[in-house]
């Protein structure tokens, strides 16, 4: 009973942080969904996988994620359509490198539900069947997203544009030939912010303590932030092939 309780308190904070925090989707009834259909096209199922967090082996909480069944698009993208930069390991050891030079340690972050920040165009919606057994959806309902959602094939292309806006909000820029290294001045006078971006986690640093409390400030009121002033690892990107790209754990020395 216990492990029942955890389960449906997972999924519960799954469902309401998309449907009620985020607004991802609103509610539509069978005979909206069936003349929005010539337009949208059919509804693409979606399921609920669980998972278990843990931290040096040790189970910390239980995770469920919802997600499309993108592979079921319609839509003809292509590669270019999809395609979302992600920081190389060469980047990562480059990075690591000038913030040893400078002294400082490596702090990071993870952005809760990223994939669901983004605003969907209006000439790309989705009418989305909830996961089969979900208890929260009303019968003979469907989910008409309104955001990006884990699954679509455009959807981290979406978030990078999103989160790279909200950067360039800030000041800071990409790099000519590094698209997911960001640099710039959050205060006048001080030395500069780096940040290495890598889907949803990021590393940044600068040579002053109140330009980084600036970033983690700003950014911490665009998205809902794990940050880490204390990294021991990172995310890293160890195939050369985008398409085959694994995520590890490395060591930050």
């Amino acid at each position: 009973d216990s492990d029942k309780e955890i389960w449906d308190e997972a999924y519960l904070e799954e469902y309401m942080g998309l449907h009620r925090d985020t607004k991802t989707w609103e509610y539509i009834t069978e005979e909206e969904y069936q003349s929005l259909r010539k337009v949208v096209g059919n509804a693409l199922p979606s399921m609920a996988i669980s998972k278990i967090k843990r931290e040096n082996g040790t189970p910390t909480r239980a995770k469920y994620r919802i997600v499309v069944l993108g592979n079921l698009d319609p839509h003809a993208w292509t590669s270019s359509d999809c395609f979302a930069p992600v920081l190389s390991s060469m980047e990562l050891r480059l990075l690591i490198g000038v913030a040893v030079q400078m002294k400082r340690n490596l702090k990071g972050g993870d952005v809760s539900q990223a994939f669901v920040q983004a605003v969907l165009p209006e000439d790309e919606k989705y009418i989305v069947r909830p996961p089969k057994g979900c208890p929260i959806t009303p019968s003979n309902t469907y989910l008409f997203l309104k955001k990006t959602l884990y699954g679509l094939k455009r959807s981290p292309r979406h978030w990078y544009i999103h989160c790279k806006n909200t950067l360039e909000s800030m000041g800071l820029h990409p790099l000519p030939n590094a698209p997911c290294i960001f640099i710039g001045t959050l205060i006048e006078g001080q030395p500069p912010l780096i940040l290495g971006l890598f889907v949803d986690d990021f590393i940044y640093f600068s040579e002053s303590d109140e330009v980084e409390a600036k970033f983690k400030s700003i950014f911490g009121k665009k998205y809902k932030v794990d940050f880490s002033d204390s990294l021991t690892s990172c995310l890293l990107y160890t195939s050369p092939s985008p398409r085959d790209a694994t995520l590890s754990r490395m060591p930050s020395s």
